[in-house]
């Protein structure tokens, strides 16, 4: 068996396990709340798992275009980002 289908074995391995365990926290969360109480949770599980693509979305484009220019000046935090 070749390095790549090991390695690609171990990915689909730690996403069965880590699918399993997500479903179980759920179930049991599930259980022990009211219904008011999962969707807020779901909710916030929503949006902390959305967040980083968020937040990167802009970064990929700064890191491509600006970064370069701005560390050839000695720029190295833009004050422009920040206000």
């Amino acid at each position: 068996m070749s390095e790549a289908s090991q390695a690609l074995q171990k990915i689909v391995k730690g996403t069965v396990i880590s699918r399993f365990f997500g479903f179980l926290s759920r179930a049991i969360i599930a259980r022990e709340f009211s219904k008011a109480e999962y969707g807020v949770f779901n909710l916030v599980l929503i949006v902390w798992s959305n967040s980083p693509s968020c937040v990167f979305l802009g970064i990929s484009v700064l890191q491509n275009e600006e970064a370069p220019q701005d560390l050839a000046k000695g720029n190295i935090f833009r004050s422009e980002l920040l206000t």
